[in-house]
């Protein structure tokens, strides 16, 4: 079959990969890649070849392969081979776009380390490989073009200084336009481009012409895959996912895992389809074990991936505040008309966009847009379950604004774009979707949260009553009643964690605090991702998974410092032999 590499991504993958056997000589190992930009289908990208001599291992059919998602099992849906054959030899080009600002010395000093083998894992499974660099700040810096040398490459990345910068956002625009049209590509080889950043990029302003758009008519071009690993921004989760790739979060601890997950996925043998078992639009990060057990290998891989929100959107404004910002996406969905969501670009944000992603498709005839006081967009088109462009006009000075559909639809999915706007600042303070005089349930649900939130907070509190006495099915009831009071109720979810820990319920621990980890904010939000993550890497280390606890047990320390979790990451390098 075509090696045309599609691996389709997510918005955040976190990769990690180890092996185990009982037999050292069947021994495989397993490089894993998923990506959720179908959710709640998943691709996952496989590499898999023996663990003593780098071979890839062929022949592998779907009863070969399990998948565990959070330890709960997935359905399998498909299982593809993807080895090169005699019929296809096409080689792969790496293009690393890298910020070698100040900041950045520890990850090119890794990348220095890993570029040996990351060529050995591309060329050990068959595949003929370029390398490209370029570097850049505000302005582009050091341009490599193509060599099939990884020592010649080496030596170039071993040139970089992290120097400069400290004036956030960098120019990764520019430099991804300059790989993608400068560089000497063969239209007949796949592109594989991997953004390295710790920092937003300019777009439309003094430094750059570019927007994100505009790069990805290039990238486009030339059918280049982008992988970014990069902060957690709505930005660089758009863009990875509009181009086929990973996003991979820069402060996961995990960066030399990164950059060998990257060559995995670039020269994977199998691309698996699986339905996730959690479908909920959550914004939680998961972990995905893949399994081969055949005849002669057995082994497995870990990954992690993070599932979409159901309000997402292209960028927001204040985006280094994340949650917290002001001017979230979930404020088009709050029932507070003095919030709102606002496009983080300079200029009057066109092509900006917010989505509502629903886990159950919901009816709707008609939708109303509130705008924010101050707000200029003049004209917005909607697209409904990924189809064609709806365009409609705004009134000025109009602030809600209603508009019928042609017919009832059933949706899955709801894009509202900026078409047209004035200057400045722009955006939605309430996006809903009516089923006549009905608001669709889930936003119904969102806007009554400030009228039951108080409720939501007793019925925490006797839950928390019923724990202390050790009546645990008790607990949990008045915990799941605060929840579907408050959706959003980070607390409630950490405590509906522990008191599945203590029914022995693991899966769905794991769950909620991974639930309480998407939702908290504030003033403790720090200690609530702290606390979670370190519940979420105590339950995978009582279940012997080392590589999924110490990814945990690292994002637990990243929240906030303890000795406890210092520890505890000595403690799972030593059980996997680091």
């Amino acid at each position: 079959m075509s090696l045309r590499f599609a691996a389709l991504s997510a918005f955040s993958v976190c990769s990690l990969a180890f092996s185990v056997s009982a037999h050292a000589a069947k021994t495989a190992e397993l490089l894993i890649q998923p990506v959720a930009s179908r959710f709640p289908l998943i691709s996952v990208d496989v590499n898999v070849r023996d663990a003593k001599t780098g071979t890839p291992i062929s022949g592998l059919t779907t009863a070969d392969f399990s998948v565990s998602e959070d330890l709960r099992a997935s359905e399998l849906l498909r299982v593809e081979s993807l080895a090169p054959d005699s019929d296809d030899k096409r080689g792969v080009d790496f293009v690393f776009v890298f910020d070698d600002t100040g900041s950045m010395q520890d990850e090119i000093d890794s990348l220095i380390q890993r570029t040996m083998e990351f060529a050995n894992i591309v060329q050990g499974s068959g595949f003929d490989y370029r390398f490209a660099l370029v570097s850049f700040g505000d302005e582009l810096h050091k341009k490599v073009d193509f060599t099939h040398s990884a020592e010649e490459f080496k030596r170039s990345v071993s040139e970089l200084r992290a120097d400069g910068g400290g004036d956030e956002p960098e120019n990764a625009l520019d430099a991804l336009r300059y790989a993608a049209t400068t560089l000497s590509h063969d239209v007949a080889r796949r592109k594989v481009f991997v953004l390295i950043t710790d920092a937003p990029f300019h777009s439309s302003d003094s430094v750059t012409a570019l927007t994100a758009n505009d790069v990805l008519g290039d990238l486009a071009n030339i059918d280049a895959v982008l992988n970014v690993v990069g902060p957690n921004l709505d930005e660089y989760r758009w863009l990875a996912n509009s181009r086929f790739g990973s996003f991979y979060d820069k402060d996961s601890g995990q960066f030399k895992r990164i950059i060998e997950q990257i060559a995995g996925g670039g020269a994977s043998n199998y691309r698996l389809t699986l339905r996730t078992s959690r479908p909920e639009f959550d914004d939680t990060w998961r972990a995905v074990e893949v399994r081969v057990k055949g005849a002669a290998f057995e082994g497995s891989g870990v990954s992690q991936y993070q599932a979409p929100s159901w309000v997402t959107a292209s960028s927001r404004a204040e985006p280094e505040r994340g949650i917290d910002s002001l001017y979230a996406p979930h404020n088009v969905v709050d029932g507070n008309t003095e919030s709102y969501w606002a496009e983080g670009i300079s200029g009057a944000g066109i092509g900006e966009w917010v989505e509502l992603n629903f886990a159950s498709p919901v009816s709707a005839d008609r939708f109303t847009l509130t705008l924010p006081s101050g707000g200029a967009p003049q004209r917005v088109s909607v697209q409904i379950n990924s189809e064609g462009k709806r365009f409609y006009d705004l009134a000025a000075g109009k602030s809600r604004q209603s508009f019928k559909l042609p017919s009832p639809v059933s949706v899955s999915s709801f894009k509202v774009v900026l078409e047209s706007a004035k200057s400045g600042a722009n955006g939605f303070a309430e996006i809903e979707l009516y089923q006549g005089d009905k608001l669709v349930e889930p936003i119904a649900r969102a806007h009554d949260v400030r009228r039951t939130a108080k409720l939501a907070m007793e019925q925490n509190q006797q839950g928390e009553r019923f724990y202390h006495a050790k009546k645990y099915d008790d607990a949990v009831f008045y915990y799941r009643e605060a929840l579907k009071n408050d959706p959003s109720y980070a607390q409630a979810y950490s405590n509906l964690g522990l008191a599945f820990q203590r029914q022995n319920k693991v899966a769905d621990a794991i769950w909620a605090n991974r639930q309480a980890i998407a939702l908290a904010r504030g003033a403790t939000r720090s200690t609530v991702l702290a606390s979670s993550y370190y519940n979420i890497a105590r339950l995978f280390e009582a279940q012997n998974k080392f590589e999924q606890a110490l990814q945990n047990y690292i994002w637990a320390k990243s929240s906030k410092e303890n000795s406890v979790y210092d520890n505890a990451i000595v403690r799972m390098n030593g059980k996997l032999g680091r």
